[in-house]
């Protein structure tokens, strides 16, 4: 009887457990900054109503994402994975509808004379969103996996194609969208598979 208690009870109380634990993304000080300050950005703009306050900010947030820089054992969703090992692009959740975007072709990204417009003031060619360990580690990793992943924000494209919305000119509906699923581009330099803590 008393094994049958403890059967009935265990079950509920891990049900439970699971549903209380921390989302991985607030695990890490960082990343939680980071996406606290870009909702503290959208809340209000978007509740605004207002064109000019959806704009700025958007601005805001592209300028926050730019301040990261570097960062280390932030915790993702591995969702979208396209191209070959030569040209890859990925794409990260790291919060609730806000994703790191990764590519080492452009032309998955941009076509044609467009890609001009974010060659680097050397006029070298940007390097590659994904590190050659980054790509190894991704033929181990399945698509909805929890990962750790290391890197730099915006590196491999500079400041310019990160700020999609100064350079294009967007509309409020754009912007609108921008700040209900922000995307921003990274290097990333490292990624495991998230360890069960």
């Amino acid at each position: 009887m008393i094994a049958r208690r403890t059967l009935l009870l265990g079950g509920p109380a891990l049900a439970l457990a699971g549903c209380f634990d921390r989302p991985c993304e607030e695990r890490n000080p960082a990343q939680l900054a980071f996406l606290d300050g870009l909702k503290s950005l959208a809340k209000p703009a978007l509740a605004s109503g207002n064109p000019l306050q959806i704009e700025e900010a958007v601005k805001r947030s592209v300028e926050l994402a730019e301040k990261v820089g570097a960062f280390s054992d932030w915790c993702g969703t591995l969702t979208k994975i396209e191209g070959t090992a030569e040209n890859v692009a990925v794409t990260i959740d790291i919060g609730r509808q806000i994703s790191l975007y990764a590519f080492n072709d452009w032309t998955l990204a941009f076509a044609g004379s467009v890609l001009d417009l974010f060659s680097t003031r050397t006029r070298e060619p940007p390097p590659p969103g994904l590190s050659d360990p980054a790509i190894a580690a991704l033929k181990t990793l399945r698509l909805g996996e929890r990962i750790s992943l290391s890197g730099k924000m915006g590196q491999i494209a500079g400041s310019g194609v990160f700020d999609w919305s100064r350079l294009f000119g967007k509309s409020e509906a754009e912007h609108r969208q921008f700040l209900q699923t922000p995307r921003f581009v990274a290097r990333i330099e490292a990624l495991t598979a998230e360890k069960k803590k």
